[in-house]
């Protein structure tokens, strides 16, 4: 368990101990009250031992309330937001080329179950488990000072209690490792039906949806049955085996009182100890068996935190590599770009590419030609690992803002869906924005394409980034709003840096240089 976020818990680990010995301390209390008090005839001191045991009990209970009981679960839950909010941050900052390796259930299933398993195991292993561990120790030093066959008859005991928690773990170990493959299917599924209900419902293929999540249903409700079952198998064990014990331990303790080696307050001090011990047993190795089970949701969430501190996939060409070449933001020569390891994968050929700073340039080519994915190459979004050839960007790369899709919204205003953006009035009323009292959703059907499109173009242009990276900039507007952003992207020429996908000639007039993909060669005409 790596992650940084979580401390350890001393201060908790005293107050359980201190627990756990006021609790040790009753057993001696009844005891005291047999030997001492009832078989001896010294009644005169019982209203004394109902006091003083009255004190400890209800010390004890409110101390096992806090301490045993609620005080674990609240810093487990306390845990689990804590690594819900730092893996969002992960997820945020990791690089996106290595984020698209995996699918986004994946990274929901870390967020929502991972982080939950991860947060209580931590507290178990570190607090719970500890503390168990020193309770077990003191009352086996205690039960051996008493009586040395009571103490070897712990030992057998305690080792039969693991033994029988370990041994029963095995299943559920085994499974929680094809369990979680099972689980992310059909959360993605689920995830699926919810955020494309819109495009769901308009085609028409409900009936398909529905059976591909009922399918994953039954798969993972198969392991889900099958995972319970063997857990309350394990926590079933320990209890069967703790009742024959007990009746072992009956009967040693009546030979031994029969032979005068012990009292008979002794015999009832000893058989409380046997409850008592078999407790920590069984939660020490309930923890064991939770961890063991459970590393998959904590070498997630390590691996997630690891990941998020891994450089960008452009780092390794940024300004460093393009020399002294300051007015360029890239520069490539005899550049073949692939996408991936497959020679089908490859995308283009780049005899020489180069992008001065401040200018405008348009890029032009068929759908599936690449040209989005060299804005996301520069950006680090796409790995170059599969490419060959010269190819850097300027150092200042990652203050780009770029328009992208699918369009996405939260519930809220107007206001909040700038996402922090202050709002332009000026550039609010050239792209003609009068939705600006409506309450937006997250899925914006109260939006349309065009106002959807406006919105996004509220966001880039309001972000003072040095760099522009816009994709499609005039997808989904009028004619009149098309020509009022052509001319806005005019005024910033020459103070920003602008590359933009476009399928039309709106900007070509006006472009330092269009760069087309034709035959799986990219080239450029400059102006």
């Amino acid at each position: 368990m790596k992650s940084k976020e979580l401390k350890k818990y001393p201060l908790q680990i005293v107050m359980m101990t201190l627990t756990f010995i006021i609790n040790m301390s009753l057993p001696l209390l009844f005891g005291y009250l047999i030997d001492n008090i009832l078989i001896s005839g010294s009644f005169n001191l019982l209203i004394k031992w109902f006091a003083v045991t009255f004190s400890v009990t209800v010390t004890g209970m409110i101390m096992n309330f806090f301490f045993i009981s609620y005080n674990p679960v609240k810093i487990g839950i306390q845990n689990t937001f804590k690594l819900q909010k730092q893996s969002l941050k992960c997820v945020l900052k990791m690089s996106q080329a290595l984020y698209s390796k995996k699918d986004k259930g994946y990274y929901f299933n870390i967020c929502e179950n991972s982080t939950g398993a991860y947060g209580d195991l931590h507290e178990e292993m570190n607090l719970n488990m500890v503390s168990n561990l020193i309770y077990i120790a003191a009352m086996l030093a205690f039960i051996t000072y008493v009586n040395a066959v009571f103490g070897i008859f712990f030992i057998v005991y305690g080792i039969v209690l693991v033994l029988i928690c370990f041994n029963g773990s095995k299943p559920l170990f085994n499974m929680q490792k094809d369990v979680l493959a099972v689980q992310d299917d059909y959360m993605m599924d689920m995830r699926n039906i919810i955020e494309n209900k819109v495009c769901i419902n308009a085609l028409h293929t409900e009936g398909f949806f529905s059976d591909r999540f009922n399918n994953s249903t039954v798969k993972y409700e198969k392991y889900i049955l099958r995972y319970r079952f063997f857990e309350y198998l394990c926590h079933y064990l320990p209890d069967i085996a703790n009742q024959i014990c007990n009746v072992a331990f009956l009967f040693i303790a009546a030979m031994l009182v029969m032979n005068g080696k012990i009292t008979a307050g002794i015999l009832v001090m000893g058989y409380q100890y046997m409850g008592y011990f078999a407790t920590p047993i069984a939660t020490v190795c309930a923890i064991v068996v939770r961890y063991r089970s459970s590393r998959p949701h904590i070498e997630r969430v390590d691996e997630l935190e690891e990941e998020a501190e891994m450089s960008k996939e452009n780092e390794a060409f940024k300004k460093e590599t393009v020399g002294t070449e300051d007015s360029l933001i890239m520069k490539a020569e005899n550049f073949d770009f692939y996408k991936g390891s497959e020679e089908e994968d490859f995308l283009y050929h780049i005899d020489k590419l180069e992008l001065k700073k401040n200018g405008l340039y348009v890029i032009k080519g068929e759908n599936g030609s690449g040209k989005s994915m060299l804005l996301n190459l520069m950006l680090g979004n796409v790995s170059p690992a599969d490419s060959n050839g010269s190819i850097s960007v300027a150092g200042d790369i990652d203050d780009t803002v770029m328009l992208t899709y699918p369009f996405f919204a939260i519930n809220g205003s107007f206001t909040e869906n700038l996402y922090g953006i202050e709002e332009d009035n000026e550039l609010a009323k050239m792209l003609r924005v009068d939705f600006t009292d409506k309450e937006i959703t997250g899925n914006p059907v109260n939006l349309s394409y065009g106002q959807q499109q406006k919105l996004a173009l509220m966001r880039v242009f309001g972000c003072d980034a040095p760099i522009l990276f816009l994709d499609e900039p005039l997808s989904n507007l009028d004619t009149d709003t098309q020509e009022k952003v052509v001319r806005y992207i005019a005024g910033l020429k020459g103070s920003k840096s602008m590359l933009v996908v476009m399928h039309s000639d709106e900007l070509d007039e006006i472009a330092d240089g269009v760069i087309t993909i034709q035959g799986k060669r990219m080239s450029m005409v400059g102006r």
